[in-house]
């Protein structure tokens, strides 16, 4: 215990000044010295049962677990109540329906902070008391007290860092030094940019931060790594110009290097890894956007310069996240996942005397597999472990439809394997065990480390659902916590909690194994807390684990991979794809292409996130699942107003943006009920401000005329989508300029065109919100286009088409301001005009030209019907997969009058187009 003194803590430094939640006391530093407990009451499951009590000698630090707002605690004291309490929860469902409910108690708990010294730790209850010595072994064995009711474990002393700035810190990097300095990287946001800061840990402290990159600019994530002549190098991407390219600096002993550029290339070179092999060379692998897609690339230094980038994977399609191994022999592989076969594999090759050997796959199921962390042991055998999600992700998920795929974060697990003697092995006794059976559904992001035995740590995120309105308006439905297990005596341990581990879903953790035998973990959180869950600003934490094992694994078995098989929907996707590309629409002198997309997509972000994936699943189901062109991230306020999330999110539209390939928005939800209804706010230029939202608008006081004023000072345009709906319009506001179209359909809910229509049902709501109906608006005079988009959970069946000539942010909103747009729920092709005025047109006419309609779809079609003023005055059966007709209005009066059409196939997949409007003199 005296040995682990660093494993437990380390010495406070300044507390990151965070945003407080209603009750919640702030997070303080752990102490040099310290041990952690987590006691947790009413295990047993029995509700409205008192836990109140207090514990002796007074810790250091006392602070609830899953307190609410009717529970408190003192110095060495607390009062809570085991409660009963209906949760968001999310059971692996075959079909996607609403959001499951279970009703079931609340554990209740308190972590306090002792001297390692403590011989014993006395707590009193009132349904008794108990002593517990606060040794090693609670960290392999949470042991049980009071007739199995209260269960007490280890948890790891935190020391919360921050920088005297007051910056939100992510992305923190680890590397132990030759000298015993263990050295850590990471970036810091000030509220205007980014910089990149060392802090070095020797003896009994961490230094200061030292600023590596101080001009402040737009970074992501940092790698470290120590050269073979001592020097201490981190490496970070910087936004320069339109993309990221990499840029390293070293520290030599007295002073830090000029920053190096390392890439140059036209598109982001981002998620790199760094790494020493044994004769100390580092190693760069990144995903580099070249092509029209992401490769694998990488650059070798020898001491003296850095190699030419060399090209890792070559496969048109994209390429993810490399991580790197280094093998006792001097071999060193690159690892990471392809979405080469239509599904993500993990993958890898290696450097062997500096020649590049064959791509070797590693899991190639058809699950989602992503996302792999590695390290080499010292018998030679590459440790990985990584992200398992269902088959098919992100296809055909969504309400009202024949399913064939899974969203985005319906199942989400963490895999361990062995690769020995070309054999893929696993343990006998699945990781999964080691995780409690209700938060089994969703623990990912793993990151693997072998302690100095060489049996493994792995530390991972994982999901808990909120009780509903636990936390009073606004409270989120679930939040992610930061945990680890180890392999330990042929079993992976009881699953550690991080206390102090919540945040977003890839919330980075990043683990080192130290020469006294620990491991010392870094980790970001955004400092929600139970039972709100709403987001704050980022800080970063550190602490040590006691990490000695037996011996290493040795009880291996052949690797098992994931054996569901869902039947494949769009046999011929890339093909449908392809076609939708190729379509050119000439009108006048104008030339116009389809390009397709989602702009209403959340993430984890959302305080209704649970069942949405990260940030970057997002981008990962939008360039390789959906093979869009463009998406539109719409998280609530950015994030609940944290300036932090808006600007990673901004940051990600930078990162993922491929020239003339693929064009994501900035972009927003503001949320508010009925009348003024939910809203996706979209711009193609960075930087915009969030306009937040008013007690007037919420009660509807207010309408959409601040909105409108906020969108032209800053060049933006809105949209409204469930508008049939409680969260919906009744169209009193309308702006053509400015709200130029709306989401006549999601898969998430329904659509909203107009009642008994398809892919509507008609519900008590749409009875009490029918103003909502799209064409309620239209037949007000409001003209708008149509698009479709996803919102939450769906996948694959909401897609927003737009006619523009080039593929970049501006042209996406010119054509929707122009309303060459059109919905559609698979790869449909619309091309409706009227002579040479095209879909979303408005004009004047002495007569109605003929109406011209063609449709391409993406199976046979059943019918094409055209509705002139919201009534169904031509329908075109179908025969095969393409269809055009003419039709001329003999009965068209004078005035206006406007025209559209709604294909359906007979599968079911369905196209609307956004009208014509012409005013007959």
């Amino acid at each position: 215990m005296r040995i682990a003194a660093l494993a437990f803590g380390v010495l406070a430094l300044t507390f990151f000044i965070v945003r407080q939640q209603r009750n919640a006391p702030p997070v303080q530093a752990a102490e040099p010295g310290k041990t952690a407990l987590l006691i947790r009451f009413g295990v047993d499951g029995v509700k409205d049962a008192d836990w109140s009590g207090s514990i002796a000698p007074a810790p250091s630090r006392l602070r609830g677990w899953q307190f609410d707002a009717n529970d408190s605690s003192g110095a060495a004291d607390w009062k809570c109540i085991t409660r009963e309490q209906t949760y968001w929860d999310t059971p692996y469902e075959r079909e996607m329906g609403p959001t499951s409910r279970k009703t079931k108690v609340t554990v209740k708990g308190v972590v306090a902070e002792f001297d390692l010294s403590t011989p014993e730790v006395r707590i009193a209850t009132a349904h008794g008391s108990f002593t517990i010595v606060p040794d090693a072994g609670l960290w392999t064995a949470p042991r049980r007290f009071l007739d199995g009711r209260v269960e007490v474990r280890a948890a790891p002393a935190a020391t919360a860092f921050a920088n005297l700035q007051k910056e939100s810190e992510d992305y923190p990097s680890l590397v132990e030094a030759r000298d015993g300095t263990l050295w850590m990287a990471y970036q810091a946001w000030d509220g205007k940019a980014d910089r990149i800061y060392v802090r070095r840990y020797k003896g009994s402290a961490w230094s200061r931060p030292e600023a590596v990159a101080s001009e402040g600019g737009d970074y992501f994530r940092t790698a470290i790594a120590e050269d073979r002549d001592g020097k201490i190098w981190v490496a970070w991407a910087a936004r320069t110009g339109a993309n990221f390219d990499l840029y390293a600096k070293a520290y030599d002993g007295r002073r830090w290097t000029t920053a190096e550029r390392l890439t140059a290339a036209a598109g982001s070179d981002i998620f790199h890894s760094l790494i020493r092999d044994r004769s100390g060379n580092l190693y760069l692998a990144y995903q580099s956007a070249r092509s029209g897609n992401f490769d694998i690339y990488l650059r070798i230094y020898d001491g003296r310069r850095w190699s030419d980038e060399m090209q890792i994977s070559s496969d048109p399609a994209n390429d993810w996240e490399p991580v790197l191994a280094a093998a006792p022999d001097g071999r060193v592989t690159i690892v990471w996942d392809t979405y080469a076969k239509g599904d993500y594999d993990i993958v890898s090759r290696t450097l062997r005397n500096g020649k590049l050997g064959p791509l070797a796959p590693i899991a190639n199921s058809g699950a989602f597999e992503t996302r792999a962390s590695v390290q080499y042991d010292a018998q030679g055998r590459l440790w990985i472990a990584w992200d398992e999600g269902d088959w098919n992700w992100g296809k055909d998920y969504g309400n009202l439809i024949p399913e064939s795929g899974r969203g985005l974060l319906v199942r989400r697990q963490t895999r361990v394997a062995v690769l020995a003697n070309g054999k893929l092995l696993e343990t006998k006794a699945a990781i999964s065990a080691a995780i409690p059976e209700d938060l089994r559904q969703v623990f990912q992001q793993p990151h693997l480390v072998l302690d100095e035995r060489d049996a493994p740590w792995v530390f991972f995120r994982y999901r808990v659902n909120l009780p509903q309105g636990g936390g009073g308006g606004g409270a989120s439905r679930a939040m992610w916590r930061t945990g680890a297990t180890a392999y330990r005596n042929d079993r992976w341990l009881p699953m550690i909690e991080f206390p102090e581990g919540y945040g977003r879903i890839d919330a980075p953790v990043q683990a080192v194994r130290t020469r006294d035998g620990n491991l010392g973990v870094a980790w970001v959180s955004d400092g929600r807390l139970w039972p709100n869950g709403a987001l704050r600003e980022q800080e970063m934490y550190f602490a040590s684990l006691p990490a000695s094992s037996s011996a290493a694994p040795s009880d291996l078995a052949a690797f098992k991979p994931s054996s569901e098989n869902l039947r494949v929907s769009h046999d011929r996707e890339a093909e449908d794809v392809a076609r939708v590309r190729a379509y050119r629409a000439k009108t006048g002198s104008a030339g116009w292409r389809i390009v397709r997309g989602d702009i209403h997509r959340h993430t984890d972000i959302s305080w209704d996130g649970n069942r949405d994936g990260s940030l970057n699943d997002a981008y990962r189901y939008a360039l390789d699942a959906a093979a869009f062109d463009f998406l539109g991230v719409c998280d609530h306020q950015a994030g609940g107003s944290v300036p932090y999330n808006w600007w990673m999110i901004q940051k990600a539209v930078d990162l993922f943006t491929i020239e003339g390939k693929f064009a994501p928005l900035y972009s927003y939800e503001r949320s508010l009920p009925w009348p003024n209804g939910h809203r996706n706010v979209l711009f193609a230029e960075r930087g915009r401000s969030i306009l937040d939202l008013s007690d007037a608008e919420r009660r509807g006081e207010e309408g959409a005329g601040k909105l409108y004023a906020y969108l032209r000072r800053s060049g933006g345009i809105t949209t409204s989508h469930t508008s049939a709906t409680g969260a919906g319009t009744d169209w009193r506001d309308s702006d053509p300029e400015l709200e130029p179209v709306v989401e006549i359909y999601q898969g998430y809910r329904n659509s909203y065109e107009a009642p008994i229509t398809p892919r509507q049902v008609g519900r008590q709501e749409a009875s009490r919100f029918g103003a909502g109906f799209v064409w309620n608006a239209w037949a007000k005079g409001i003209k708008m286009g149509v698009q479709s988009s996803s919102d939450h959970v769906s996948t694959h069946i909401s897609y927003a088409a737009l006619y523009v000539d080039r593929l970049d942010r501006t042209a996406l909103l010119a054509a929707m301001k122009a309303r060459r747009t059109y919905a559609a729920t698979d790869n449909l092709i619309l091309d409706l005009r009227m002579g040479e005025h095209f879909l979303g047109e408005s004009f004047d006419a002495e007569s109605v030209p003929a109406l011209k309609a063609y449709v391409r779809g993406t199976g046979p079609l059943a019918r094409v019907a055209l509705v002139k003023n919201n009534r169904l005055i031509y329908t075109a059966a179908g025969d095969g997969p393409e269809l055009t007709f003419t039709y001329t209005d003999a009965d068209a009066a004078s005035g206006e009058s406007y025209y559209y059409i709604r294909a359906e196939q007979t599968n079911g997949q369905i196209a609307w187009s956004s009208p014509i409007w012409v005013r007959k003199r």
